[in-house]
């Protein structure tokens, strides 16, 4: 408990900034906070992402993400997504559905348009507090919410790069009127992109970065590359705002199957003393054949 509020204290943006879910493996899962990728390869995909942050402290934060999306035909997409955010006497569930619809465009490049619509179940008890006395504070009640939500992105794909914009929350509501202003759920900018170069016949070059804006508090930003061998193993390095570094690994078991782990750590002094580290795993299923319609290139995976 101790160090959860010490880490809360110096960096207060990084529990502000996770309304959104905040995975580093964000590419095994991109449709959570972008719709336009709902049935962007063509096949059923189902991916699953576990994060445990600041592991070693008590009442950590603890994300769980899943989606599901499919080519529907005509050049649409659809798509469904979980997310569940818990830390210490917080906990939010949200949940969305995603429409996207494909333009072609020339030489095997497509551009994906999407919207997303769902809602936010928000939860907090107080009465978890050791110091918690309901007849002093009377502020400091139960709270329970559920604020519905739409928002909208983009997903451009080519064979050697892509990039992508989303605004996956575009009502800045209130959780609660008695609660201050962090009690939000905010509105989120995301921009992204990436691409593969080819090193000799079995050896790719994956640069990639994530922009993250979160109105009223900040933006962070992640950089990152990864090599692969073969399209069967991929080890990837990336940094981040605020002196967080992570180590990504990828294996392909088959064409169908992916696993994934990273495993984060702060290099700013005041933190590394603390010993806050996280873990992350990701895996995702691919069912039935491409359709004649999507891309050759599958999009940017971890």
């Amino acid at each position: 408990m101790k160090k959860l509020l010490i880490i809360i204290l110096l960096f207060p943006w990084t529990i502000s900034a996770q309304q959104d879910v905040y995975l580093s493996l964000y590419q095994f899962n991109m449709s959570l906070i972008n719709p336009a990728y709902a049935g962007a390869e063509g096949r059923h995909v189902i991916s699953l992402n576990s994060r445990n942050q600041w592991s070693n402290a008590e009442d950590s934060p603890k994300t769980t993400a899943l989606s599901y999306s499919v080519a529907g035909g005509k050049n649409v997409g659809l798509g469904i997504s979980i997310v569940s955010d818990q830390i210490f006497i917080e906990k939010q569930t949200i949940i969305t559905a995603d429409f996207s619809y494909r333009l072609n465009t020339a030489n095997d490049a497509a551009l994906f348009l999407g919207i997303k619509a769902g809602g936010n179940s928000y939860n907090a008890d107080p009465s978890q507090l050791r110091s918690y006395r309901p007849e002093l504070d009377p502020v400091k009640r139960p709270l329970s919410r559920f604020n519905p939500n739409v928002g909208v992105g983009f997903y451009f794909q080519s064979e050697h790069y892509w990039f992508s914009g989303a605004m996956p929350r575009l009502f800045n509501a209130k959780r609660d009127g008695d609660i201050e202003i962090q009690s939000r759920d905010r509105i989120h900018t995301y921009l992204a992109a990436g691409a593969m170069f080819s090193l000799m016949d079995k050896f790719t070059l994956k640069p990639n970065l994530m922009y993250r804006k979160t109105k009223g508090i900040g933006a962070v930003t992640d950089l990152g590359i990864k090599a692969g061998y073969n399209n069967t193993f991929e080890l990837g390095l990336s940094t981040r705002t605020g002196s967080i570094f992570s180590i990504q690994g990828l294996i392909n078991i088959n064409e169908n199957f992916s696993l994934g782990y990273a495993y984060d750590t702060f290099g700013d002094d005041q933190l590394s003393g603390l010993n806050f580290k996280a873990h992350e795993i990701g895996i995702r299923f691919k069912l039935g054949s491409p359709t004649e319609a999507s891309v050759a290139e599958e999009p940017p995976a971890e």
